[in-house]
């Protein structure tokens, strides 16, 4: 199956992140209005044997940046703090993936990284020199108040909460999915344009998640289709046999139905744990890595969650 690259531009905030399978839900959802429920679940049913893999969006150029075998280090003081950022950092620019791909290890990957922050480093010195910088945006947090339904008021005490959303600066509304699919292109793109039309995600009737599509080209040379005795996962997924010597980070995963079925009195499917994108693992097959997971909704056992990994090859080298 050939693999895609989307380009969105995210038209405002966003309160939801946008992992692999809830963008997939969204997906099957516009796919489901567009076709009818009949054809839905024919689409649906043949999903095993011809799987939709998706990302997570990841900003323009980047990769998430792959886990590595620890190698033992005695720094300085100083060397030691420079570290600890350079391994906090969550992005691995595409082109410096590709460069070290055949060699990666812990030494590689620290150079990559420092040569990715010399490159921001010059791109905020040249908007900051600009007559008029972009204004700084980010994670916002929203206060929200509860309310008390037999009173029909807020809560006097403990019913103050908060939720976290995106607030990109103009630099960083630029958003790249990929995606290993049998749909032809302009399906894809119609799927990506009324999913994000309609909202992604958490508040979308307040505006929260909208997006346009950008453009949708075959993914870049080489990415994808490259040997490697390894794998790195650009998505949420479950860990299955197949996926050996895994390293990766978790993240539980507390998912709610969409569509129709949101106005439901019982929205929220049952919890689960995922392995974070950049989790890496030495294949036993050819895949596919991770599963389509049933059973996650009581009320409707047909709801299924999307936790295949969308993966890249790489070799590791001590």
């Amino acid at each position: 199956m050939p693999f895609y690259m989307v380009r969105l531009w995210l038209e405002g905030p966003i309160a939801t992140p946008m992992i692999s399978g809830t963008l997939f839900g969204h997906l099957c959802w516009a796919y489901r209005w567009r076709f009818g429920e009949q054809r839905f679940a024919q689409w649906l049913g043949e999903m095993e044997s011809q799987p939709l893999l998706i990302s997570d969006a990841m900003p323009r150029g980047y990769l998430p940046k792959p886990l590595l075998r620890a190698q033992p280090r005695d720094p300085e003081p100083l060397e030691a703090a420079s570290l600890k950022a350079l391994k906090k950092q969550p992005w691995l620019s595409r082109d410096q993936f590709l460069r070290i791909r055949d060699h990666l290890n812990e030494d590689s990957l620290l150079a990559a990284l420092t040569a990715d922050e010399q490159t921001r480093e010059r791109e905020r010195a040249a908007r900051r020199s600009e007559p008029f910088p972009e204004a700084i945006a980010g994670m916002a947090r929203i206060p929200h108040n509860t309310i008390n339904r037999l009173t029909n008021r807020t809560l006097q005490q403990g019913g103050l909460y908060f939720t976290d959303e995106e607030w990109p600066s103009q630099a960083a509304k630029e958003r790249e999915v990929y995606v290993q699919t049998v749909l032809d292109p302009p399906l894809l793109r119609d799927l990506f344009t009324q999913t994000g039309k309609m909202g992604y995600g958490r508040d979308a009737s307040a505006g929260r998640g909208q997006f346009s599509v950008l453009d949708i080209e075959s993914a870049p040379d080489g990415l994808f289709d490259a040997p490697g005795s390894r794998r790195m996962s650009l998505s949420h997924g479950s860990l299955t046999p197949n996926m050996t010597e895994a390293r990766y980070r978790l993240h539980t995963h507390f998912g709610k139905v969409g569509g129709l079925f949101s106005i439901s009195a019982k929205p929220f499917k049952k919890p689960l744990t995922l392995l974070r994108p950049g989790a890496t693992f030495r294949p036993a097959d050819d895949g596919p890595f991770g599963e389509l997971l049933r059973k996650v909704y009581s009320v409707n056992p047909r709801v299924v969650h999307c936790a295949w990994h969308l993966t890249v090859p790489y070799t590791e080298k001590d």
